[in-house]
């Protein structure tokens, strides 16, 4: 058996990879399914933005057979790819060009949550860990909010980058541990992919966590071959990550010389420490990893942000399989890899809030230059995704105690019960600002019943566990029990973030004020004064004086 050869579970279907396929794909099909009736999910920077984007260079690419250069609808005009006007590049554009544009948006969430699933997985089982515990790894990195409730806000190119992460550790994994060439291969198709998504602030933090990740691989992993020569492997990885971004460089050089013309061009007003720290991740909110409605979804949240769109909900079920998986004497290596790469990304995620960013914004270039530190969230839901893979993994071996099981369950219950009784708005008011006091009022009801629902999920979660821990329920019966639990955990909270509306061409369509502005002859421009949000009526291919 390789080093990287998985390991028998007490289940192990004889197509496993295409069965794991059809769980992530079913999965996703709980959050996506209404996309089979044509409806459009819609976040909201693609109803005031991506929609109107999309829509013009699908339009363009159909009538020309070559993406545009100029978008003359916004402001003065803006250059196409410089100004990043999403996905250009990315291979979700093709879809763009043979269907619907709402339609291929639609697939373009729903199939990055595949990929996240499938690319966890891959990386679970080169870590050896059972069919059954990389199944739920990979459910519990799919589904989780991070990356799910990116569909609200319409943050497509954070999920095409969240989706990738796994495979880039994995593809580091191959390449150095296995010293497999195409692992190196895969590292540049991977950096590619994410530059071009185009989220360059995502794909930095990524290229920095699979920096650490080499490194332990060359200089710390137990199972390294004998005589690496650590020169030639970091070499290598670097060449790769250059060539990823080689790859890339037809949406990044337009983008490095427009800047200087942007609004993050020195002494701009994007930039600066004030930009940087807007969007950090309250430290007081990791409570919503277990229980969101602490700090309130979506428009019941008071938190110390503006607003918020999304959720950093790991699940409860999975909390409690990671808490076993850390605790995984044999698999202590792997665990002091990740464990540091969750605590520095968990300490960029609080942005301002702490004084460790003050080092990172001081060190490490171009930080001034990007703002919502929050999102390197999913830095730590990935390794939090690995280590629920080990603790279910040494669940289905009835490895761990009976104390180590039920310590998890028990925090997690005492902290629903206190949020149902109410002891939990207390400490609500000892963060939330004077003008948020309505909000946190009015979210006292929103907070009990999600203290509630986390009680049930922790009595039929730790039921399941118990279960498959005690040998009540093994092999397909054991598996089942816990994708069953994982998935519903986490649907119950993912899918508050799924708005669905009407298809495109109803929700945009022509009304008495675009169509007499379509009538008009050219050349003029529109001055909207808060009619339609930002750069609806580019989708009508009219002309505005902002954006």
């Amino acid at each position: 058996m390789s080093l990287t050869e998985p390991v028998a579970g007490p289940f192990e279907p004889s197509r496993p990879a295409l069965l794991a396929g059809l769980v992530f794909a079913l999965a996703a099909a709980t959050l996506c399914w209404p996309m089979l009736t044509g409806a459009y999910l819609l976040g909201d920077d693609q109803y005031v933005a991506g929609y109107g984007f999309r829509l013009f260079g699908a339009e363009i690419f159909r009538e020309t057979g070559r993406i545009p250069q100029w978008n003359p609808y916004l402001f003065g005009g803006l250059p196409y790819v410089a100004a990043q006007h999403g996905d250009i590049f990315y291979p979700t554009a093709w879809l763009r060009w043979i269907l619907p544009v709402d339609t291929a948006m639609n697939l373009g969430f729903a199939l990055h949550f595949v990929v996240a699933g499938a690319a966890m997985y891959g990386l679970l089982r080169a870590l050896r860990v059972s069919w059954t515990a990389a199944v739920v790894g990979g459910l519990a990195y799919e589904l989780t909010g991070i990356l799910a409730s990116l569909v609200r806000p319409g943050h497509d190119g954070k999920l095409f980058v969240s989706a990738l992460a796994p495979l880039m550790f994995l593809a580091l994994l191959r390449a150095v541990r296995e010293r497999r060439p195409w692992g190196y291969a895969l590292l540049s198709l991977t950096v590619g992919l994410c530059m071009l998504s185009p989220h360059y602030q995502m794909t930095y933090y990524l290229l920095v966590a699979a920096g650490l990740w080499t490194l332990w691989l060359v200089f710390f992993d137990p199972e390294r071959p004998a005589g690496i020569r650590w020169p030639v492997a970091l070499g290598c990885a670097l060449g790769a990550v250059v060539l990823g971004v080689a790859i890339a460089a037809i949406q990044v050089l337009p983008f490095l010389s427009y800047i200087p013309y942007s609004p993050r061009a020195a002494g701009g007003p994007s930039g600066g420490w004030e930009y940087a720290i807007t969007f950090s991740l309250p430290p007081e909110e990791l409570l919503t990893t277990v229980l969101p409605q602490f700090n309130g979804v979506l428009e019941n949240y008071w938190g110390r942000n503006f607003f918020k769109l999304h959720t950093e909900y790991l699940g409860a079920v999975v909390v409690a399989l990671a808490v076993l998986g850390i605790g995984d004497r044999s698999r202590r290596a792997p665990v002091r890899a990740f464990g540091p790469i969750a605590i520095l990304f968990l300490l960029v995620s609080f942005g301002g809030h702490t004084p460790f960013y003050r080092l990172w914004y001081a060190v490490m270039p171009m930080m001034d230059k990007v703002r919502a530190p929050g999102m390197a969230f999913f830095l730590v839901a990935l390794p939090v995704a690995v280590f629920a893979g080990f603790g279910a993994d040494r669940l289905l071996r009835g490895e761990p105690s009976r104390r180590a099981l039920l310590i998890p369950l028990g925090v997690l219950g005492g902290l629903a019960v206190l949020g149902a009784v109410g002891a939990l708005e207390g400490l609500g008011l000892a963060f939330a600002a004077e003008q948020q006091s309505v909000r946190l009022a009015g979210n006292a009801g929103e907070l009990r019943g999600g203290a509630l629902r986390l009680l049930a999920v922790v009595a039929v979660g730790g039921a399941a566990l118990w279960a498959v821990w005690s040998g009540a329920l093994k092999g397909a019966a054991g598996a089942a029990a816990l994708v069953a639990v994982v998935v519903a955990d986490l649907w119950s909270v993912d899918r508050l973030f799924f708005d669905y509306r009407e298809p495109a061409a109803e929700l945009f369509a022509d009304d008495p004020i675009t169509a007499r502005l379509d009538s008009h002859p050219d050349p003029f421009r529109v001055l909207d004064l808060g009619v339609y949000q930002g750069s609806y009526l580019m989708g009508h291919r009219i002309m505005t004086m902002l954006g």
